[in-house]
């Protein structure tokens, strides 16, 4: 049956009501996947209608960034207006963040912004740990009854055809639930013609939605995710990632600054190939590398099989190096693996995508021939292997499952999504998924990228502890971990390899203190000592290593991003600020804001025009514009 056709998303809702009832249990997609103007009305008529007991269930709301700060909103508002002008904020993400959400509403999600939800009560208590293959059954299990949707739409032969586009995970495996049960549930679809479309198992039969609002005026960009510079620990870490990439392999790789270095990385390697030998010399070679990677260029090119299809992935498409087809079928991938020349094919898998403006265009810009090479599928086929495990196996060849990490210890347990007083990061996400997909194939391998160490109130501390309150990846399933030191292999060690794998690959100034720890456990002998050759582990030495590569070579923004260099160098110096206002170093503020840097200079002067305090007016205007010349003398 043809789904019913509305244009106004407040009779929608009023039809949903009539056939639900006042009890709402709302499954929706992460990222751009959202329906914004439906989820904004069946928001706002819950907020106005205290009877009507609503669960929203999600992960990844999104909404353009405001300032917690006058100074903090100055920076905000043009670049909200350049970057995000048409989107239509969440309002329920917009009360969540003020905790201001009424009582017979609350927000569940399974995956949030990076650090968004630290001090917020509510959203810490309603947050439900999943993996994202078990989502949809979670979901099914909370007692969802509506699923609602943003599409993208194409006209066919026998009207519209609708695609999940960049968000076939969850849904794809919640609908075949609510449709085996007893359940009753409404599919409700909003169309958005900005949306990139994609066949394959993306497109949506009609018939399974019961309506679809359709109408010009909720046609809109999807949210912009820019990228963040990367830094030289980053391009360490990328670097050395690159190279436990095999040729004819698989790959999967996370979001943020160090997989868009393991990603360009890639690109380097295949385009730049003596020069990223030669930065691997540099950095100092590992012997691990060439085991279960390597360093030359894409011969057979690599298939994608990644939850997130990234910008940065996406780029390796574009180029050429993915390239590598898999099919679904046992014969016809057996053939092409023996060589056989076999026609159709897909070369990237994905469950969703989320990324910058440019990326969207892109995709929507990709000819018909290109774009059914993209597999845009659900979570549980993209992030397990038990359900066609031969075919699975076939096709993911020397798999190498790329994400990070924020702690590990020194026994091989690593902390990806919460701190160790309960307090939720972001989630878990595939992360345990690809884990356990590593020691499931034969030949496939989890790798987890971390920053050697940090530096909090402008104190260092070590990323490689002893022991953590919290872990996401546990010890028994540990493999390879990887700093801008060094490539760990911790599959198959004992406690004391694991020990002194990773106190090699540890920043030097903090090596002999967990040396110490280990050896008060009695994991290490009493006599055990920090080898020479890992006694340089320094940021001056990484610094140095790839000081003729930066700029051209690797530079800090390799895929570009929404905001300019100049934006993000004075969010650096806002950071600055902030921290040494509250606490960070209150004295060297001061002796900047005695001698701050001349309104003249040509960046100053670019900074407080962004700001709009090239010409102060008032105490507090002039008070900014001297805080931001300091931050330039910081």
């Amino acid at each position: 049956m043809a789904p019913e056709l509305l244009r106004d998303p407040d009779t929608l809702i009023d039809r949903v009501l009539s056939k639900l009832g006042a009890r709402i249990v709302l499954g929706t997609p992460l990222g751009i996947g959202k329906p914004n103007a439906l989820l904004n009305a069946l928001y706002r008529r819950a907020r106005a209608d205290r009877g009507i007991e609503l669960d929203i269930i999600t992960a990844l709301s999104l909404n353009p960034p405001r300032g917690k700060s006058e100074l903090e909103e100055r920076f905000y508002a043009p670049i909200r207006k350049r970057v995000w002008g048409d989107y239509p904020r969440l309002d329920y993400l917009d009360d969540m963040d003020a905790r201001k959400l009424p009582s017979n509403v609350r927000v569940i999600e399974f995956y949030c912004r990076a650090g968004a939800i630290l001090g917020n009560p509510s959203a810490q208590q309603n947050y439900i740990s999943s993996n994202y293959s078990h989502v949809a059954r979670d979901m099914m299990s909370r007692g969802v009854n509506l699923v609602m949707q943003a599409v993208s739409a194409r006209d066919g032969s026998k009207g519209a055809r609708y695609s999940l586009s960049g968000n076939p995970d969850v849904t794809l495996m919640l609908l075949p639930m609510l449709e085996k049960s007893n359940r009753n549930y409404l599919a409700v679809a909003q169309v958005n013609r900005q949306l990139p479309w994609f066949g394959h198992a993306a497109e949506l039969k009609a018939d399974r939605a019961h309506f679809v609002l359709d109408d010009p005026r909720f046609d809109h960009a999807p949210f912009a995710v820019p990228h963040e510079p990367v830094d030289d620990v980053a391009w360490a870490i990328g670097l050395r990632s690159a190279a436990l990439v095999k040729d004819g392999g698989t790959l999967q790789v996370g979001i943020g600054a160090l997989g868009d270095a393991a990603c360009h990385a890639l690109l380097v390697r295949d385009q730049n190939n003596d020069t990223f030998g030669r930065m691997l010399d540099a950095l100092g070679r590992d012997p691990l590398a060439s085991e279960l990677g390597g360093d030359g260029v894409f011969q057979e090119g690599l298939y994608v099989a990644s939850e997130l299809i990234s910008n940065p992935l996406f780029a390796l498409f574009e180029a050429g190096i993915v390239r590598r087809r898999v099919h679904e079928d046992e014969l016809l991938q057996e053939r092409a693996l023996g060589g056989d020349s076999v026609d159709d094919g897909t070369c990237i898998q994905g469950a969703f995508f989320v990324g910058p403006a440019d990326f969207y265009r892109r995709l929507s810009a990709l000819p018909d021939e290109q774009r059914e090479l993209v597999d845009m599928n659900s979570v549980g086929e993209v992030n397990r292997i038990y359900t066609h495990y031969k075919l699975e196996h076939l096709q993911r060849r020397h798999a190498r499952f790329i994400n990070m990490t924020l702690k590990i210890n020194l026994l091989g347990a690593a902390t990806s999504d919460q701190l160790e007083d309960g307090k939720v990061l972001s989630g878990v996400g595939g992360q345990s998924d690809f884990v356990n997909m590593a020691h499931q194939l034969p030949d496939g391998r989890s790798i987890l990228l971390l920053r050697a160490s940090s530096s909090r109130a402008g104190k260092l501390e070590s990323n490689i502890v002893w022991q953590y309150g919290h872990t996401t990846v546990p010890r028994h399933m540990r493999d390879v971990f990887l700093t801008e030191y060094g490539i760990a292999d911790l599959r198959g060690k004992t406690d004391r390899e694991c020990i002194e794998a990773l106190l090699a690959i540890a920043d030097s100034r903090l090596q002999e203190s967990l040396l110490s720890e280990a050896k008060r456990a009695k994991k290490v002998p009493e006599d055990a000592t920090i080898p020479e050759r890992h006694k340089n582990n320094t940021p001056e030495r990484i610094r140095a290593a790839l000081k003729p590569y930066r700029g051209e070579v690797l530079p800090d923004l390799p895929f570009g991003s929404d905001l300019t260099d100049a934006e993000w160098k004075l969010a650096g110096r806002l950071k600055k600020i902030a921290a040494a206002a509250g606490g960070g170093d209150r004295v060297a503020l001061a002796r900047a804001m005695a001698r701050p840097v001349s309104a003249d200079r040509p960046d100053v002067r670019a900074a407080l025009q962004h700001l709009q305090l090239d010409r102060p007016s008032g105490a507090k205007e002039q008070l900014f514009a001297r805080l931001v010349r300091a931050s330039f003398a910081l």
